[in-house]
């Protein structure tokens, strides 16, 4: 009997040191597409506030925590994720220049993005927050929510997508 209950806790902590599998998420528009026209060049150069450097997606739980992922991670460098998501975003809204991640230009001109926010929330929202400063000097705030539409990490990373939609317009506009 001592034997079976020994073995049976055994198998109950195994079972509790089992780790989830890590998952790597990407953004939509994270590929950037070089629209091919010969319209004056801006580099787009994105700064990450600490806590989004950490290669982890990034969750409030309530009004003073937030939670780092451990499990959900982004594939790549989050920061040029952005730049290349926000160029070819930028690229589709404005005719007047062409938007180029920095770390694929030599543009002198260069617009720097940054980023202080880029988080789910315990209230079901997204919020995607910062500045743009133009290279004439000129800066652009942004604060963006877009609601979750769903559970999980992937309705997060579709929302926050969403949420920097609405960020490259206001940093034009």
């Amino acid at each position: 009997m001592r034997k079976l209950l020994l073995v049976g806790a055994l198998a109950a902590l195994s079972a509790c040191s089992t780790t989830a599998p890590t998952q790597y998420f990407t953004l939509p528009d994270s590929q950037y597409q070089h629209p091919g026209n010969g319209r004056s060049e801006i580099a787009v150069k994105v700064f990450l506030a600490e806590p989004l450097n950490n290669g982890g997606l990034v969750y409030q739980t309530d009004t003073y925590h937030v939670n780092f992922a451990r499990n959900h991670l982004w594939a790549g460098s989050l920061d040029d994720a952005l730049a290349s998501g926000l160029s070819n975003k930028l690229n589709r809204l404005n005719s007047r220049y062409t938007f180029i991640p920095a770390s694929r230009s030599s543009s002198m001109q260069v617009m720097k993005v940054y980023i202080e926010a880029f988080q789910g929330s315990f209230a079901g929202k997204t919020l995607v927050s910062g500045y743009a400063l133009w290279p004439d000097g000129q800066s652009r705030p942004f604060h963006v929510e877009t609601v979750q539409n769903g559970d999980g990490y992937t309705a997060m990373v579709e929302s926050l997508n969403q949420g920097l939609d609405k960020a490259a317009d206001a940093m034009l506009y």
